[in-house]
């Protein structure tokens, strides 16, 4: 569920002076000037997987907690298996035992989502089925070579990315990894969050998790087609309202009225073919894998 994670000390008074310490973070670096001899911001150390870093103004501390997790227990800083709720606990009680004045701490950014299991290549679903979010086509279109495919969809506090966890890891099976990642504080201050020890409420995992759904509805994917099979008219209207410069050209400039006019008539469409199955199963797939982790 919760993965990365950015925790920041506007006042870094305490903060700071406990990371120089030497029995906190033996291996503190810092920019030493030569001819000076002086030192200058800014600190940075890690511990399992996590880096921390102190500025001129502000302290942080960031980076993957599953992954960390995997570290401390297992040697090895990967995120593309379960990490359920007594994980997320353990681990926000781990960083709290490890670092100073964490009550004075806000997160400011964290990412939530699922690694899904889907029966074919993730990378396939991706490139022919997922197309729009709220009818706009992806920011960022990237093929890691033999590590799959991811697409991101940005916005002003968040960005959706979907991509291929399988290849990335090089898994034997096909993982589709959908998550969110919060940008801006206020976009999950909304939800009554604040700090990182608010992520072990599963009240408030709960009202993240359908947050995640409503932004997965909002997205389009289509199944596959065989264009023999649909009508030439009903065709013709699908290949258009499929394509995102369409969305983001012809009917950006519309009315509201228009707009809902045409969406309706494209979702109907997609109803009338029935060509939603796969988000049907990916819907289900989250909601499955919700319910385990949020038990687990």
């Amino acid at each position: 569920m919760v993965d990365f994670v950015r925790i920041f000390w506007r006042d870094k008074t305490r903060f700071e002076h406990f990371v120089c310490q030497e029995e906190n973070f033996e291996d503190l670096e810092t920019l030493f000037v030569y001819h000076t001899s002086q030192i200058k911001y800014p600190y940075t150390a890690s511990f399992n997987a996590m880096d921390v870093k102190v500025t001129e103004k502000y302290g942080y501390v960031y980076n993957s907690i599953h992954k960390s997790y995997n570290d401390r227990y297992f040697n090895d800083a990967h995120n593309h298996n379960d990490f359920g709720y007594q994980n997320i606990c353990e681990m926000v009680d781990f960083l709290e035992s490890k670092l100073a004045d964490v009550d004075n701490s806000t997160l400011t950014q964290f990412e939530f989502g699922f690694n899904l299991e889907v029966p074919i290549a993730a990378e396939q679903i991706i490139q022919r089925n997922i197309l729009m979010h709220k009818e706009c086509g992806p920011n960022h279109t990237k093929v890691f070579r033999g590590k799959g495919r991811l697409k991101q969809f940005d916005h002003h506090n968040y960005v959706i990315k979907i991509y291929d966890k399988a290849k990335q890891y090089n898994l034997p099976t096909n993982i589709l990894r959908f998550e969110i990642k919060f940008l801006k504080a206020k976009e999950f201050n909304k939800l009554d969050i604040f700090q990182i020890q608010d992520l072990k409420d599963k009240s408030k995992l709960r009202s993240l998790f359908l947050l995640l759904l409503s932004r997965f509805n909002e997205l389009t994917i289509v199944d596959e087609y065989d264009e023999s099979t649909i009508p030439s008219n009903d065709l013709e209207k699908l290949i258009r309202y499929s394509n995102p410069h369409y969305w983001e050209t012809r009917i950006a400039s519309l009315s509201a009225t228009s707009k809902m006019r045409h969406l309706r008539a494209y979702k109907g469409l997609l109803v009338k073919h029935n060509l939603q199955e796969t988000k049907a199963f990916l819907k289900q797939q989250l909601v499955n894998k919700y319910l385990q982790l949020i038990n687990f």
